[in-house]
């Protein structure tokens, strides 16, 4: 097992291609923010931007998407050729220091394969719908294999983008991404934290870089490797709402003090571009981030400068206006996504449940919420001590924040969910990890202003910043069993089931899926891997059914089924290897058995309860 934690070369070109992803959304970024922006916000802004030109283009022209990928190609290009607007030097100096920096990070990283059950059911699907089609899928196109085909595009138009460079980026590329975006927004915090200017003009040193780095990842109370390093959208929005937080208290800042503004707001409003359509939550975070912003100049001036009214607005109507036009889009589209309940089956009655789950998921999570509370705690102790500055008026704006997503949140189990996901507050832990960066910066910045910054000078500075510097190098290594969650067993035997069956089919065959006991989440990872994993069998005609006998093996057969694969024979069955997986093929009107995998005696790792054990032989 071992040997799964290396990477092979075509591990490497999709490490590259990441990169090569970034080489282009970062001058795109600096046309449209300005270059006056760090590189770290420019990459997010040329997503921003990114995601404006495929969304207009998707839903209003019916050509394919890699017609306006190539136009922002070309424009990236043409920005480098731009004095005035190119990033500048200090830039791409910061950018290639930080890769060096993380290196073994994007090492131990690069051979991630796809996992967690969103992933197979539609994050990865609409992906490789994009690479495959060219298109945002509709009724009148080729089908789409997703649970959800008319779930927002975000974070897969940016798999698109390496799709067209290495068509089998996808399947690990939406984690790679993620990796990208958790080092820019570690570029942030160091920036936050040690720089005195908020520009691309100087380079960070290295000992802050790596300060950051730890602090969005191993000190980061919201991180969990099975949401912020997998295909999820929780990393895209909690580094949006970060980037956001941070550029609007500079905005209110630079108006309650009278400074000239360093032209944040363009930054703001590709940022929120990029946030709304990331997950159909995306919204309800864009909406909740311009109010935090509005309170917190509120409470600083006693009022409602009209001045800070007026840029948040033009900042969030970009992203306003993407939303709409994707609502046109799902309106037509003829696919499914998420649906709000009628008005009235809204779970009103549930709410006390739902608030009684809401209280055990703060008690179970104890250290992401003790944190949220520190940074509460901090706010008044500041603003008594030294006013209103950039750390209190961060505090501020977190606050806010935290009020309005999670009422925000509430509303959603109410009008959203289902009765039994609302009773259970549905993943209340998971969806408030979006503001896990907004509350890292905030405790670092409280830290440093209660007193740590006073005493972190001199050789003590120097001691941390080579302790940070090694646990950048060294963590990843360490940390590696926890950041390859996709080796979580039973992953691997699945996996390993659908690759073992790949070289018996042929793009376009029928294969009868028996997975005994399965509640269907084995059987949409086999299909995920056989069709959206190198090498791809595409076209797949597959027979899902939870039982493996006789009767079943006659209803493919009748059904015009030639093959048919069994995860785990039951005891007893004619000459067919108990507990193991069976490939059969029907020819002369009987089943006749292809191929026999046994199952290993023991599992390296702990198994998890993702995937449903009993269709592997294992029931305890």
């Amino acid at each position: 097992m071992t040997t799964e934690y290396l990477p092979h070369p075509a591990d490497l070109v999709g490490l590259a291609v990441t990169w090569v992803v970034a080489i282009i959304l970062l001058p795109a970024g600096a046309a449209f923010a300005g270059p006056r922006m760090p590189p770290e916000v420019q990459i997010v802004a040329g997503w921003g931007a990114l995601c404006l030109l495929l969304t207009a283009w998707g839903v209003l022209v019916p050509l394919s998407l890699a017609v306006p990928a190539a136009a922002f190609l070309l424009l990236a290009l043409s920005v480098l050729a731009s004095r005035d607007r190119r990033p500048s030097s200090a830039a791409w100096s910061t950018l290639g220091r930080l890769t060096l920096l993380t290196l073994p990070l994007w090492l131990v990283m690069a051979p991630i394969q796809p996992s967690q059950p969103d992933t197979w059911l539609n994050l990865l699907p609409n992906a490789v719908y994009l690479v495959d089609w060219g298109r945002l899928p509709t009724a009148l196109l080729p089908p789409s294999h997703s649970y959800l085909p008319a779930a927002p595009y975000n974070t897969q138009f940016l798999s698109y983008m390496g799709g067209l460079i290495w068509p089998d980026y996808p399947a690990a590329g939406m984690s790679l991404i993620n990796v990208l975006l958790l080092l820019a927004a570690a570029l942030l915090v160091a920036r936050a934290l040690f720089m005195p200017s908020f520009t691309a003009d100087a380079v960070p040193p290295w000992g802050a870089m790596a300060g950051g780095a730890v602090l969005v990842i191993l000190l980061n109370p919201g991180f969990v490797p099975r949401f912020h390093l997998s295909a999820y959208g929780e990393t895209a929005l909690a580094v949006t709402a970060a980037m956001a937080a941070w550029l609007l208290v500079a905005t209110q800042g630079e108006i309650t003090t009278g400074r000239r503004s360093q032209g944040e707001v363009p930054a703001v409003a590709l940022i929120f571009a990029a946030m709304v359509n990331t997950k159909q939550s995306g919204i309800g975070l864009v909406v909740t981030s311009a109010g935090a912003a509005l309170l917190a100049s509120w409470l600083e001036t006693g009022r409602q400068p009209r001045s800070m009214l007026r840029l948040v607005g033009m900042a969030i109507l970009p992203s306003l206006g993407l939303y709409a036009l994707w609502r046109y889009h799902v309106s037509l589209a003829g696919v499914d996504e998420l649906k709000p309940l009628p008005l009235a089956q809204w779970n009103w009655v549930e709410l006390p449940a739902i608030l009684t789950s809401v209280g055990e998921a703060i008690a179970d999570k104890v250290v992401y919420f003790s944190g949220a509370a520190a940074a509460l705690a901090a706010w008044p102790v500041l603003l008594l001590r030294q006013g209103w500055t950039p750390t209190t008026r961060l505090l501020t704006y977190h606050a806010a924040l935290l009020a309005l997503y999670n009422g925000f949140l509430l509303l959603t189990y109410i009008a959203l969910f289902p009765s039994e996901m609302s009773i259970e507050a549905h993943s209340f832990f998971r969806y408030n990890t979006h503001l896990s960066l907004v509350l890292s910066l905030c405790l670092a910045l409280a830290a440093r202003d209660l007193g740590v910054g006073r005493w972190l000078i001199g050789r003590r500075a120097q001691a941390v910043g080579y302790l940070a510097l090694a646990a950048t190098l060294l963590a990843p290594l360490g940390y590696a069993y926890r950041l390859r969650f996709d080796l979580d067993m039973p992953q691997p035997l699945v996996r390993n089931l659908a690759n073992n069956v790949k070289p018996f089919l042929a793009d376009g065959d029928r294969l009868a899926l028996l997975l005994p006991g399965d509640n269907d989440s084995v059987t949409t990872m086999i299909s995920g891997v056989l069709t959206e994993t190198a090498p791809r069998r595409r076209g797949l005609d597959l027979l899902r059914r939870s039982t493996a006998d006789a009767a079943t093996l006659d209803e493919a057969a009748r059904l015009g089924y030639r093959l048919a694969l069994i995860s785990c024979v039951p005891e007893g069955w004619e000459d067919l290897p108990a507990n193991q997986a069976v490939l059969l093929h029907y020819d002369a009107n009987r089943w006749h058995p292809l191929a026999a995998w046994p199952y290993p005696q023991a599992a390296e790792r702990r198994w998890q309860q993702i995937l449903s054990w009993g269709p592997l032989c294992r029931r305890s």
